[in-house]
């Protein structure tokens, strides 16, 4: 990283530990730099922002946000909402669409069928890490995402971090992979190290 860089990162860190509201008034962007944040933020959402989110009328719910994700709002047209279980990440949140709530509750906060779009980034092995809460999770994102929906699913693949197949979650079987084919993006499923993205969609048929 050249040497300007890394001095606006650091200084980016500084403000977001001293005064985070501050940082978020002023726009600081403060970008994870792995390629697997990379992927998301560069093909994942033009992808999304060209297909799936480029007008006002579609909605988009992000699960999970930190001062990595706050900027991420504003780069869709769509409607952009936002939940997270800690109340000190709502400064991070969608404004006026933020749930300071559990992912494993979807069905509490939102109306069946609401959202075009759901993206669970680094959910599964990063608290959502026992296969009783992963049913409840996709329980919930069945119900609240439109059957015509595009789920975008990442997670840590380790056994340290979870100790089950994402496959032996019943009601993942709720949904299918499914293939972009726009963009670059030509396959439903994309590993960077232990760190997995995966495309869903409903499956025909499911409740």
């Amino acid at each position: 990283m050249p040497l300007v860089s890394k001095i606006k990162h650091r200084l980016a860190s500084l403000l977001f530990k001293l005064a985070p509201w501050l940082a978020v008034s002023l726009r600081v962007e403060y970008p994870h730099k792995s390629d697997n944040r990379r992927f998301l933020e560069n093909d994942i959402f033009r992808y999304l922002d060209s297909k799936w989110l480029a007008n006002e009328s579609t909605q988009c719910l992000f699960i999970g946000t930190d001062k990595r994700t706050w900027h991420y709002r504003s780069r869709f047209r769509a409607k952009f909402f936002t939940i997270d279980n800690n109340p000190r990440k709502a400064r991070y949140g969608a404004r006026h669409h933020h749930t300071v709530g559990s992912a494993v509750e979807l069905e509490s906060y939102y109306v069946p069928d609401q959202f075009n779009v759901i993206i669970a980034n680094g959910l599964i092995g990063f608290g959502v890490n026992e296969i009783n809460q992963c049913e409840d999770l996709f329980a919930g994102l069945a119900v609240v995402i439109k059957r015509t929906g595009l789920l975008v699913l990442s997670y840590d693949n380790r056994p340290s971090h979870v100790n089950f197949r994402l496959e032996d979650v019943k009601n993942y079987q709720l949904f299918e992979k499914f293939v972009p084919n726009n963009d670059g993006l030509e396959h439903s499923e994309y590993e960077f190290g232990h760190h997995i993205f995966v495309f869903l969609r409903l499956r025909c048929g499911a409740p």
